[in-house]
């Protein structure tokens, strides 16, 4: 009974992180199988569309948390390194995360298309910025600025400031910056007498194969975790 229940844990478990690596999948057939637009073709309303163009600022600019650099949008994480993970010991386990944009235009040869991207529901799948600081370290002072106003992030525990490699920090920020090329994927809308992407958006700085490419590759590791706590939990329910 002990080891059926213990079984029926871990296949829960197991599904569940399985769900967590399936998620970031649902767009990419999607993006596969629909045809890259230039904005100026971009023209029907409540359909499903992938645009590709340079990114231009239209009204606001934004400050990224990390490089301080002029951007339209950007994404933000902060991992630690600790002791226990979900099958993974010394893993990355998060702290905090953020996101901001802007609406902007997209840029084509022939013609611009208005991104109004959802404050918090649109993905980055943009080259990352990575700034380690080990746990003894001084943070660089726009760093140290960031930490100073974000309750979240407490002190890396003093136990974890003794052992080797415990504790460092990994502040990785994402952008949209000016002036670059992006695929863009989402529905339209027609608002203001005009056409625009707006809403729950993927932007991307890679071509629709990279980016399931890339996408399938961070799904794999939770999808094997998945995998060994499902078959550990039909073994539990074996016996």
């Amino acid at each position: 009974m002990l080891y059926t229940a213990a079984g029926i844990g871990f296949i829960a478990f197991g599904l569940a992180i399985g769900w967590y690596g399936i998620r970031s999948l649902v767009r990419v057939p999607n993006i596969l199988r629909t045809n890259v637009q230039a904005p100026s073709e971009v023209t029907d309303s409540g359909s499903f569309v992938v645009c590709c163009g340079v990114a231009n600022e239209s009204d606001d600019i934004l400050t990224a948390p990390f490089t301080e650099s002029r951007c339209l949008g950007f994404e933000f994480e902060v991992t630690e390194r600790q002791p226990f993970g979900i099958g993974v010991p010394w893993f990355q386990a998060y702290l905090d995360d953020g996101v901001a944009t802007r609406p902007f235009t997209l840029d084509g040869p022939t013609g611009t298309l208005d991104v109004v991207p959802s404050a918090k529901r649109f993905a980055l799948d943009t080259e990352s910025t990575i700034i380690t600081v080990r746990a003894n370290e001084t943070p660089p002072e726009r760093i140290q600025r960031f930490v100073d106003v974000r309750d979240e992030l407490n002190p890396v525990a003093r136990w974890m400031r003794i052992v080797p490699g415990l504790g460092t920090r990994r502040y990785v920020e994402r952008r949209i910056d000016p002036g670059e090329e992006y695929l863009i994927a989402g529905r339209t809308e027609h608002q203001q007498n005009e056409t625009m992407l707006t809403g729950d958006l993927t932007i991307t700085d890679r071509s629709p194969r990279q980016f399931a490419l890339t996408r399938l590759w961070k799904a794999s590791v939770p999808m094997v975790i998945a995998l060994i706590f499902v078959v550990v939990g039909l073994g539990g329910i074996a016996l």
